[in-house]
């Protein structure tokens, strides 16, 4: 039986440039590196939470490829976006959803879209 969820897998093309974005830019640690240069690594806020799992392209046998979207949650979205556009990020400003959180979007290197809430569920 399932009894829990580890995270999901990502194949991306410069796995270490992905990662240094999740951890330098949005602050999710790096818990695992499995098998050097980044290949294997999960991002997650403690190793026995759900993550991403981040693999390269250039593994044959990884079997996820696209584009996806990562949900993340912010107790101070305004902060969060001051912080990424001082850093350089490409991002435009919180704004309040339909559903009556804050909302902020950007995307990673690789073109994934990344989505920060503030105020979910």
């Amino acid at each position: 039986m399932i009894n829990g969820f580890e995270g999901i897998n990502i194949a991306v093309e410069n796995p270490e440039q992905f990662v240094r974005f999740y951890s330098e830019q949005l602050g999710v640690p790096l818990v695992f590196e499995g098998h050097g240069g980044y290949v294997g690594a999960k991002l997650a806020f403690s190793r026995h939470d759900p993550g991403i799992i981040v693999w390269s392209n250039a593994n044959d046998d990884v079997a996820t490829h696209g584009l996806t979207e990562f949900v993340f949650r912010s107790d101070d979205l305004d902060k969060t976006y001051e912080k990424l556009k001082l850093n350089g990020v490409d991002i435009q400003p919180p704004f309040m959803a339909d559903w009556g959180g804050k909302e902020l979007r950007c995307a990673d290197p690789e073109g994934n879209s990344v989505l920060i809430l503030e105020g979910a569920y």
